[in-house]
């Protein structure tokens, strides 16, 4: 008998630009009851990278850009139901990294314009981060109201993620196909020691003829396969966009 053991995903956050201040104006925000987390930080020539290899506890108290107090200000909530953290900007200045269901209050200039927000890269069992179909996403401060809600559903498209366990004992690729061409995204190792294999990918868009496939190839997406289509991949967690799946036999 495999048992199910998921390892802790890990996640990459993109180089970020940062405005030069006096002390940093953003925050790292948890959600849950374990506080591990790696996060490293390096400046180079007005460059900020952050890496976040784990997020897993909730942010109380406004975090703006104006360090003046009784400054005027927006205030607003940012929650993030994603399964993946995002990394939560305004004017070009990173204010947040929320975890998957943290939320922060943010307080920002009258004058402030744009808001962005931009999701992890779930990683491969390299660290390498896995590209998704979710790229920067721009919002009117103007707009956003009294919160912030960020979800799978993004312009009236849907994307979903997986996780993905493999009590098999084969080793897999995991391609995403779109309808007409497959885009090879993970490798699903097989089961070791009675543990399942597992992968989780990014998100991905969610169209008539979508399908996650396994295939029989360990490293190319090509040859025989198994898949789920769009209407198995429709199961997905509301919100979080999150579909659990199991490959039960190999290719």
């Amino acid at each position: 008998m495999v048992d199910a053991l998921p390892e802790r995903p890990t996640y990459a956050v993109a180089d970020l630009k940062l405005r030069r201040h006096s002390r940093p104006p953003w925050r790292i925000c948890y959600t849950g009851g374990s506080r591990e987390r790696t996060l490293l930080l390096r400046a180079n020539h007005g460059l900020t990278r952050a890496i976040l290899l784990a997020l897993v506890a909730g942010c109380g108290d406004a975090v703006g850009v104006s360090d003046h107090p009784g400054a005027a200000v927006v205030r607003f909530i940012v929650s993030n139901q994603l399964a993946a953290p995002v990394t939560i900007a305004v004017d070009d200045t990173v204010l947040a990294i929320l975890a998957s269901g943290a939320s922060s209050g943010l307080a920002v200039s009258p004058a402030a314009q744009w808001l962005t927000w931009t999701s992890a890269k779930a990683a491969d069992t390299t660290g390498t981060a896995i590209s998704d179909d979710i790229n920067q996403v721009r919002i009117r401060v103007a707009g956003i109201g009294s919160a912030l809600e960020i979800t799978n559903v993004i312009n009236d498209t849907t994307y979903v993620t997986a996780e993905m366990f493999n009590p098999t004992n084969a080793r897999v690729s995991i391609g995403v196909y779109e309808g007409s061409t497959v885009a090879c995204v993970s490798v699903l190792r097989a089961a070791t020691a009675g543990v399942a294999g597992f992968t989780k990918i990014g998100y991905y868009r969610l169209l008539a003829g979508t399908e996650l496939r396994a295939y029989r190839d360990e490293s190319r997406c090509t040859g025989p396969f198994v898949r789920w289509p769009a209407s198995q991949l429709s199961a997905f967690a509301p919100k979080s966009g999150l579909v659990t799946l199991t490959l039960t036999s190999a290719p």
